[in-house]
This record gives C-alpha cells, sequence and structure tokens, in this order.
C-alpha cells in the first residue's frame, strides 16, 4: 500500500471569502431596507400662489432630498394641475385635498400649473 501525501488546506481563506459575501449581502439588505423604509418627518412647504406654471424642486430646495409622499390643498379659487416629477399630469378643484405618495422617496420635483388668467392659492406638505 503505497502513501499518498495530501496537503493540508487552511479554512482561513475560505472563511474570509465566505463572510466577505455574507457582509455584502447584510449591506445590500440595509439599503434596501433604507430607501423603503420612510423616515416618518413630515414638514411644511410654503404657501404657493400659483399663476401660470411653478416648479417646486425638493433637491435643490429644502429638504434637499426625494420625498416620499406630499398632501396639496387648493385654497381656491380655481383649477390647479399637478404634475409629479414626469407623470401624469391631475388636477386639484378649489377647496380640495388630494395625496401622492410612493412606496418610497422617489417625489424630486413637483410641478403646478393653472389656465391662463387664473390663480390659486395651494397649501402642502411633504413627508420624506
Amino acid at each position: 500500500m503505497e502513501k499518498v501525501e495530501t496537503e493540508k488546506v487552511e479554512p482561513a481563506p475560505l472563511q474570509v471569502a465566505l463572510l466577505y459575501k455574507i457582509l455584502k449581502a447584510q449591506r445590500e439588505t440595509l439599503e434596501f431596507l433604507k430607501e423603503r423604509t420612510s423616515e416618518g418627518v413630515d414638514f411644511p412647504i410654503p404657501e404657493q400662489t400659483v399663476t401660470g406654471v411653478a416648479t417646486i424642486n425638493f433637491l435643490k430646495e429644502y429638504p434637499y432630498r426625494k420625498v416620499r409622499s406630499i398632501d396639496f390643498f387648493n385654497k381656491g379659487p380655481d383649477t390647479v394641475y399637478v404634475r409629479v416629477n414626469e407623470e401624469k399630469e391631475f388636477s386639484i378643484e378649489d377647496k380640495e385635498r388630494v395625496t401622492s405618495s410612493k412606496p418610497k422617496a422617489e417625489i424630486e420635483y413637483v410641478t403646478l400649473r393653472v389656465s391662463a388668467g387664473e390663480q390659486a392659492v395651494l397649501r402642502l406638505w411633504g413627508h420624506y
């Protein structure tokens, strides 16, 4: 019977590789949860008097980050047309309250518009 020599391999390099993969998966999971979980901070947006077209950019103005949802309240007297990011425009009638929300913070900007010669005042609350 011939004796076969075997080389003993230390488990340390394999353990390091496995630990690295586990750590990477945990970091990806944490980032995913941070994106999906709202922080629950509400902030008022200064009252907007809309004549023509106005844009509110949350990345260039307070809170300097994307928001999760926005509550609109049209104080009147005319109808306001709202576009959130590049989505389809929707209208808010006089004395109507509408909420636009996403599952995570995706809202970068809001475009507000009234018809020519009209004016409306909007009260807004944002949530991130």
